[in-house]
């Protein structure tokens, strides 16, 4: 099956076909840039390696969200093969409480072409356009195809509506995958402006910054700590777009007994000021195993 993307579709920014096997890079280009050059000075060589294992990391396109990506990749555990992804979905309305997956099997990248395992989940719908269109989950392929060294599996959510649904479906993920598979939520943070109906400090951005930067710190250091029902008491009804995948890899986390700390944080104010039309605010969560 193919479908095929018109030029101005606002979620797939060129013309391009969707092949049932192979995610091809539509915002390659424009989210991004379109060569392995240009890619590489945003990526960096990511030769390093660390402890981390699970995130919660931004999505908005790499001159805003590609340092702090950068950041996980270079401290990645050197024992992670795949990274499962679990994405919102920006451009089509999803039933609550419901993982959607994909067939691919390959996904085109800057620096090549990179493996898909595709996730059995019972329950899950098998939607290859949603995965295919969305920029939350091909905002981390430049890094996984620069750094070589995993494949990649993909599930969109849009919503999670209790502690115990963000627990099934962490077991659900689980269950799909084996013991060297690290989860990313991707997910940016607070959308604060009029354009996003989101004002609670103020019409006058620069003033709300700060109480943006705490607010959304506060939610980081919750999920850090697996405090799922809190998290979704105060953020759900909020901008967090992403809040149903953090939830999820919080919760996969506190089963694994991982330890969670936050980590950078920045705003599209702070890298490109557009006067007071808003901004989006960006965090990073990080987990790594407790071996002790």
């Amino acid at each position: 099956m193919l479908l095929k993307a018109a030029v101005d579709d606002p979620c797939f920014p060129r013309w391009c076909y969707i092949e049932s096997m192979k995610r091809y890079a539509g915002f390659m280009g424009t989210w991004y840039p379109g060569s392995r050059d240009g890619c590489l000075r945003i990526t960096g060589d990511l030769d390093g390696s660390g402890d981390l294992w699970n995130a919660v990391l931004p999505h908005a396109g790499l001159m805003y969200s590609g340092s702090m990506i950068r950041e996980y990749y270079e401290g990645m555990d050197a024992a992670i093969r795949r990274i499962a992804i679990i994405s919102p979905s920006h451009c089509y309305r999803l039933q609550p409480d419901t993982l959607y997956i994909s067939r691919y099997t390959e996904a085109e990248t800057p620096f090549g072409t990179v493996p898909v395992l595709p996730l059995d989940i019972p329950g899950a719908i098998t939607a290859d356009e949603v995965i295919g269109k969305e920029h939350g989950v091909e905002m981390f392929l430049p890094f996984i195809g620069k750094k070589g060294n995993a494949a990649v599996s993909f599930a969109v959510i849009s919503t999670v509506t209790s502690p115990e649904e963000a627990f099934r479906q962490a077991e659900a993920l689980l269950e799909a995958v084996d013991g060297r598979t690290a989860f990313i939520a991707s997910s940016d943070f607070t959308h604060y402006g009029a354009r996003f109906a989101c004002m609670p400090f103020g019409r006058d951005s620069g003033k709300a910054h700060d109480a943006v930067v705490r607010q959304d710190s506060e939610a980081a250091r919750l999920l850090a700590e697996g405090r799922i029902a809190e998290v979704l008491e105060r953020y759900a009804s909020g901008t967090i777009c992403g809040i149903a995948s953090a939830v999820i890899v919080s919760a996969i986390s506190s089963i694994l007994h991982m330890q969670g700390r936050t980590g950078s944080h920045t705003t599209s104010m702070d890298i490109s000021d557009d006067g007071d039309s808003g901004f989006v605010s960006y965090q990073t969560v990080y987990w790594r195993k407790d071996d002790r």
